[in-house]
């Protein structure tokens, strides 16, 4: 014997039955969007947002590894740029070996070096570095004065010569040509930091 609820539903007209099957299923769809596929939805968007500032995150630190390569190099080369400089700029300490140096470019160019007279060390007005000005009189021919600025210019260090004067010339009883050179050369040392050292305590005498 059939149910009283089944024969409600039998004497419902099959329009009405049909309508209300498809009021059924619409509520069923709203349903399944409101508590699943919206959430779904807004989770995939989110894990999206975030894939993407991962890959964002990523792209950054590659770019930061290859400037970090590109640095390294920099870094490489300016160490070897203050090496070159070193030997260019030495610390005062070290300038007497190189004036000698000069010294010995005067004898190799066959010149007879009359005065040679190094200043007072200077500070230069960008307190980086010293001038050390050396002031030479120097005798020979032409040939040799351009052989001894030839020769200082290919030394490792940095010497400039600056005021050049040239007079007295007189023939030598070899047919050759001397005149008198004065000049200044000019060289640079690098500025020594001074190490503070502090006074050791006197010991107490028992």
């Amino acid at each position: 014997m059939a149910s009283p609820l089944v024969d409600r539903i039998q004497k419902i007209s099959p329009k009405t039955r049909a309508i209300v099957f498809g009021v059924l299923i619409v509520a069923l769809l709203v349903v399944d969007i409101t508590q699943f596929i919206i959430p779904m939805r807004a989770q995939i968007e989110q894990l999206e947002k975030t894939l993407s500032e991962n890959q964002e995150v990523i792209r950054k630190n590659d770019e930061k590894i290859r400037n970090l390569d590109a640095l390294k190099a920099e870094v490489k080369s300016l160490q070897q740029q203050l090496r070159d400089l070193t030997e260019q700029l030495p610390p005062e300490s070290e300038v007497s070996g190189l004036l000698r140096q000069i010294q010995e470019k005067v004898n190799q160019s066959g010149l007879v070096l009359k005065l040679w007279k190094p200043d007072k060390p200077r500070d230069h007005s960008s307190g980086l570095y010293k001038e050390i000005p050396v002031t030479l009189t120097l005798t020979g021919g032409y040939h040799s004065t351009a052989s001894f600025f030839d020769r200082v210019s290919k030394l490792n260090r940095i010497v400039n010569i600056l005021n050049i004067k040239m007079g007295g010339a007189k023939l030598n009883s070899d047919g050759s040509i001397s005149v008198d050179i004065n000049c200044t050369a000019m060289t640079f040392s690098a500025v020594e930091k001074k190490v503070e050292t502090t006074p050791t305590a006197a010991k107490k005498v028992n």
